[in-house]
Order: structure tokens, then C-alpha cells, then sequence
């Protein structure tokens, strides 16, 4: 919380100033070259022009910080320069409006607009840059950080470190070891008699301090152990620590209760891992396990009772808008070639063997939904009646039929396949709906009613008319159970990025004419 805090302060501080220089600089500079307006130069500058822009970037900070993304991390610059973009391009549009609707005499004065709109970038880039970045390299060296002790035993000491080092907003003072007494991990070697006898509370208390010569403390990940199995206690109670973390191991619950108590006495915040719920979610995306999805675990209450919440990634709402967006854009141009190919194709279809130009199919959708998917008819009409004969000769492993040389595709069909322009009538589904450009294949009903419980893993998003199995040589995979696997990973890994890679690999494949076989 306090780093969230310190993060959301630091960053409305720096959009304010960037407000307040950017516009203050173009105002200084237009003015040593004479660019202002008359209007502009007669007013009050300050109250007329920087004032605005001050209160524009407030609004603006509001809608471009809305969800959390003012965290401070280690990016590149090509990221810094994201988020400038972002703030410039809110800043700007509310600042416009709002000169707009007053009919403020800066309006006039694009130079000033401009100049500001560039130093506003200029200024943002920087500081963001440059404060972030301070901030995550040295925060923690200073007094204002949150010192912070862990209590682990020893095989999970160095990971629970390395964790919390990646916040910067908190010092690690030392480590304490449970489960073990001191001495029997010594790096002097010396005996449990000795080393007991070392341990007195009068120890502790110098060692806190620095002032132990005697012996150097035992480091974990270059962190020092400050004490061990029932020193723990004291040494929390002897030392300056703003908070406890405390990695439990499974089956430790009453020795965790104890130190908890003893703790919240002393007015600590204690974190503690769920060991039963770690050791779950682990299990849970073992990726030796087959097509186990990635899991996702937060905590949320009924009431007052903590819950263990586990459940897959969540697509954000703005990214399925734009999903649904580019489809919508892409099936009306997909559309239109399709009408334009019916006629030509259709033709084609016709005089090659009787039967309609489009075959309708009823395929299984998102979870389980049924509809009619649509495509250039490249079999001929009796091909779902000679299916069940030709079984014996499919060259797939699993819930999915493939012949090389399929006696039920027509000469045209052989055509349309390889060119892929059957797929063309499915850029109505996707306006429809049903289908998106990109997803997993649907399954036919009767495939469908064959899948076990991952099989219909691959049916949480819309099916597509390109996916991962089409541009990872499907003519290739000859295993049901692998394109389970591509679509899985496929949802998994979802972002627009990857469907856009998908779709450029579509078009470099039809246009080779691999993997359509």
C-alpha cells in the first residue's frame, strides 16, 4: 500500500509539473520570438494560458491513470515513450476542449498549442524516465523505506528475497531462519554448545546493531541472518522492522499462529504465503501435465472470510472491444471479396459437379455455442455420408479427420483448398459474430461430443478462421492432441500483438500456398 501510495503521488506530481513547465517554456521561448498573438500578450499569461493547462492535466490524469498503470518498473525506453504519448495525447484533447468551450483567447495562438503539446512530451519523457528510475535504484538505501525481516526456512529463504528485493519501496534488514536452532548451519563450524551459548539475547541485541565482531553473521542471498528457530522473536522485538513476511512451509500452521500473535502484539504488519495454495497453483501449471491452462491466483473475500481465488486470465474489456473492432473491419473486407468470388467461384462450383456454391455446417463455437459456419463447397454433396467409410484412412491421431488424397474433394475443391479460398464465406461469421479473424479451429458436432475436459479448453474464445495451428505447418501435424495443445497456448499467451503475427503468417502462407493441404 504504501508503495501504490508513493507511486500514485510521485507520478500526479510529475504530470503537474510537466504541465507547469511545458506551458510556462512556451509562453518564455514564443515569446522571445515574437509568436504570441496580441490577444495572448494583452491578458493575463499566467491565469489565461498555464492555469488551463494545469487543470486540463488534472482531468487528464484522471483518465489516463485510472487503472494503475502508474507503477514504477525496469522498461525500456521505447515504453517510456508509450506512456508519454499516452499522458501528451489525454493532456491534449482535454486541454483543446476545454480552450474551446471557453473561447479562450490562446486558442488562437496555434504556435503556443503546438510548442506546448511538444515540450509537454519533451518534459514528460524525461521526468518520468528519470524519476522512475531513480526512485527503483535508490529508494531503498534511504530512511524512508519500509524495513522489512523475512522468516522462511532455508530452502525458500533465497527465493522469498530475490521477491521482495523487486520492490523498491522496501529494505530488507535480515533474514531469520525457522525451523532450525542457531549452530546447526554455522559457517565457523563451531559446536552447538558453543554456538548456544553465543545466541543470549545480550547477542542478538549486538548483533542488530552492528557492534557483533565476534562473529560474522550467515548471509542468504546477500542478506544477513539476524537469528534462528526461537531467537526469532526477540530479535523482531529488538529491532527496528516495519514489517514481517513470513514463508511458511506446509504443515507449520501452529509455530506460524504463535509468531503471528507475537507479532500483531507488537503492532507488525505480517504477510504471510499461503504454503497448501503455492504448493496448488505449482501443481496446477505443471507444464509437464497435459493442457493444464495457466493459472492465475488472487485473493478475495465472501463477507470476512479470505477466499483463494484460482482462475485463468482475464482478457481486459478495452482488448476485446478492439478484438471485436478489427474483426468488424476485417469481415467487411473479407466479405466483399467473397461476394466478388462467388460469382467467379461460384461458376467454377457449379460446372464441376452438382450441388450448391456454399456448404453450411454446423460447427461448435465459444464454450459449446452452435452455429452455421460458412464455405466455398469443395466435396461433393454426399461427402458427410462417405466419411464414416473413409475413417480407417485418416491420417490424423485423435478427434479430427485428414486425407491426403480425400476422394470426396472435387477437381474445383483441390483448387479452392490449396488457394484457400473456401475460407471466404467465413468472413460472414465473423461479421455475424460467431467467429473472429483469429482463434482456434471449430470443432464439428460430432467432435465435439467426443472431447474430454482440456479438449474444450480450446473452445473459451471465439474460433477463428486463422489460428496458431494453421501457421505452425499444419499440413505437418498429424496429431489431435499438438493442436490442442498450439490452441491452448494460443489462449494462454492471447494479446492483439499476437493476433496480428498470426495474421500476417496467414497471408505469407496462403500466399506461398503452404500448410493448406
Amino acid at each position: 500500500m504504501k508503495r501504490k501510495k508513493l507511486e500514485l503521488a510521485i507520478t500526479i506530481v510529475i504530470f503537474l509539473v510537466t504541465a507547469l513547465l511545458s506551458s510556462s517554456a512556451a509562453i518564455f521561448l514564443l515569446r522571445e520570438f515574437s509568436k504570441l498573438t496580441p490577444a495572448f500578450r494583452q491578458g493575463n499569461m499566467w491565469v489565461s494560458a498555464v492555469f488551463p493547462a494545469v487543470v486540463a492535466e488534472c482531468i487528464a490524469m484522471v483518465l489516463s491513470l485510472y487503472n494503475g498503470q502508474y507503477s514504477f518498473e525496469r522498461m525500456g525506453i521505447l515504453r517510456y515513450i508509450g506512456r508519454a504519448i499516452k499522458g501528451t495525447v489525454y493532456f491534449v484533447g482535454v486541454w483543446g476542449a476545454m480552450l474551446l468551450i471557453q473561447k479562450n483567447s490562446i486558442s488562437d495562438s496555434r504556435y503556443f498549442f503546438v510548442t506546448t503539446m511538444a515540450f509537454h512530451f519533451i518534459i514528460l519523457l524525461v521526468l518520468l524516465y528519470a524519476v522512475q528510475n531513480y526512485m527503483i535504484m535508490n529508494f531503498y538505501k534511504t530512511d524512508a523505506a519500509t524495513l522489512v525481516a523475512i522468516i522462511a526456512d532455508r530452502k525458500s529463504a533465497a527465493k522469498a528475497s530475490c521477491a521482495i528485493k523487486k520492490d523498491w519501496s522496501r529494505k530488507i534488514a535480515g533474514i531469520m531462519l525457522s525451523g532450525e536452532e542457531r549452530g546447526s548451519k554455522n559457517k565457523k563450524g563451531l559446536s552447538e554448545a558453543v554456538a548456544k551459548t553465543e545466541t543470549s539475547i545480550k547477542g542478538i541485541k549486538s548483533r542488530i546493531s552492528g557492534k557483533d565482531t565476534e562473529l560474522s553473521p550467515e548471509e542468504i542471498d546477500h542478506v544477513p541472518v539476524l537469528a534462528y528457530g526461537k531467537e526469532i522473536v526477540d530479535c523482531v522485538r529488538a529491532s527496528a522492522i516495519d514489517e514481517v513476511f513470513i514463508f511458511s512451509p506446509e504443515g507449520d500452521a501452529s509455530r506460524v499462529e504463535e509468531l503471528i500473535e507475537e507479532f500483531a502484539q507488537m503492532g507488525l504488519p505480517v504477510h504471510l504465503n499461503l504454503a497448501n495454495v503455492e504448493k496448488l497453483e505449482r501443481h496446477l501449471n505443471d507444464e509437464t501435465k497435459a493442457y493444464i491452462p495457466k493459472i492465475e491466483t488472487r485473493l478475495g473475500f465472501i463477507e470476512k472470510s479470505p477466499m483463494a481465488i484460482f482462475e485463468t486470465p482475464t482478457v481486459k474489456l478495452r482488448y476485446e472491444l478492439l478484438k471485436r473492432v478489427i474483426d468488424v473491419l476485417g469481415g467487411l473486407v473479407g466479405a466483399v471479396f467473397a461476394v466478388i468470388l462467388y460469382v467467379i467461384v461460384g461458376i467454377a462450383i457449379k460446372l464441376d459437379s452438382p450441388g450448391p456454391v456454399i456448404f453450411a455446417q454446423e460447427r461448435i463455437g465459444k464454450n459449446g455455442r452452435r452455429f452455421k459456419m460458412y464455405k466455398f463447397r469443395s466435396m461433393y454433396i454426399d461427402a458427410e455420408e462417405r466419411k464414416a467409410e473413409l475413417m480407417k484412412q485418416n491420417e490424423m491421431s485423435g478427434l479430427m479427420f485428414k486425407m491426403k488424397d480425400d476422394p470426396r474433394i472435387t477437381k474445383v475443391g483441390k483448387f479452392i483448398r490449396k488457394t484457400s479460398l473456401d475460407e471466404f464465406p467465413q468472413f460472414f461469421n465473423v461479421l455475424m459474430g460467431d467467429m473472429s479473424l483469429v482463434g482456434t479451429r471449430p470443432p464439428t458436432v460430432s467432435e465435439f461430443k467426443e472431447y474430454s475436459n482440456y479438449h474444450k479448453r480450446r473452445l473459451s474464445m471465439k474460433p477463428g478462421i486463422t489460428g496458431m495451428w494453421q501457421v505452425s505447418g499444419r499440413s505437418d501435424i498429424t496429431d489431435f492432441e499438438e493442436v490442442v495443445k498450439l490452441d491452448c497456448k494460443y489462449i494462454d499467451n492471447w494479446s492483439l500483438g499476437l493476433d496480428v503475427k498470426i495474421l500476417v503468417k496467414t497471408v505469407m502462407a496462403v500466399v506461398m500456398r503452404k500448410g493448406s493441404e
